[in-house]
Formats: C-alpha cells, sequence, structure tokens
C-alpha cells in the first residue's frame, strides 16, 4: 500500500511538469530593443551617433553575425519611460551570444577606423541620449 500510495503522490508531482512542459509556441530568434531618450537640444548629435551605430550594424548584417536590425520613432508613449527611438537587432538564436563579441569586435574596429573615432561615438551617444531600457527577448512563434 505504500508503495501505490508513493507511486500516486510521484504521479501527482510530475503532472504539473508535463502540463507545463506542453508549448504553445516555438522559439524562432531572439531580439535586443534599446530605447532611447534623446537630450533636449541633441537630435543632430544624436543621428550622427545612430548613423555610426547603421553602418557597424550593416557590417554585423553582411557577416552574418546578425539577421536584421532597425529603427523607430514611438508615436504615442505615455509613462515615465518614455523614449523617442527604438533600436532592435535580430540574432538568429541564442547560442549567438556565445561568439558574438568575438566576432563582433574586428567589425567593430575596422568600421570605426580607430579607437579614437570609436570612442568619440561614445561620446557623442552619453551627451546626445540616454538608454531608457535595454533588453533581450525570445522571439516566438505560435502554434
Amino acid at each position: 500500500m505504500k508503495v501505490v500510495r508513493a507511486l500516486l503522490l510521484l504521479s501527482l508531482a510530475v503532472l504539473p511538469v508535463s502540463i507545463s512542459a506542453q508549448q504553445y509556441f516555438s522559439y524562432s530568434g531572439a531580439r535586443r530593443i534599446v530605447k532611447f531618450r534623446i537630450r533636449p537640444g541633441k537630435a543632430a548629435d544624436f543621428y550622427k551617433y545612430a548613423a555610426a551605430v547603421t553602418k557597424v550594424l550593416q557590417a554585423e548584417k553582411d557577416a552574418g553575425l546578425i539577421v536584421d536590425f532597425g529603427m523607430a520613432h514611438t508615436v504615442d508613449f505615455v509613462g515615465e519611460d518614455k523614449y523617442d527611438v527604438s533600436l532592435y537587432i535580430t540574432y538568429k538564436d541564442m547560442a549567438t551570444f556565445d561568439t558574438l563579441s568575438d566576432k563582433a569586435e574586428p567589425i567593430v574596429a575596422k568600421t570605426y577606423g580607430t579607437a579614437e573615432k570609436r570612442a568619440a561615438m561614445g561620446k557623442l551617444a552619453d551627451e546626445s541620449s540616454e538608454v531608457v531600457s535595454s533588453e533581450l527577448v525570445r522571439a516566438i512563434v505560435i502554434k
């Protein structure tokens, strides 16, 4: 009787795991979403920085490191986390991140040309905008 009771308890314990294991979607990649607030009077500087970032991202896309990227303006956002521009970068999968920085570094260095130019773009980014949020999300396909 103790064995039957133990098996019954074990099956009840496993039941929630098997139910939650049912997936109603599958993963189809990963996406980094960064939201920027442009500092007052700094729009021209921000877009100069954005143009440099776009060149780097296009080079990474051409090299096969990323799948896609893009930017968008917010149209109607209300709240304390208001942002002006979002940047998204799409990656093939989560495994991409295992080697991404090593593979991207030479591309970034080549695109910027010198360490000084790279530092200047970083400074321009800091002076012209602030990052409201940055998150990594996994894309899903509903089954």
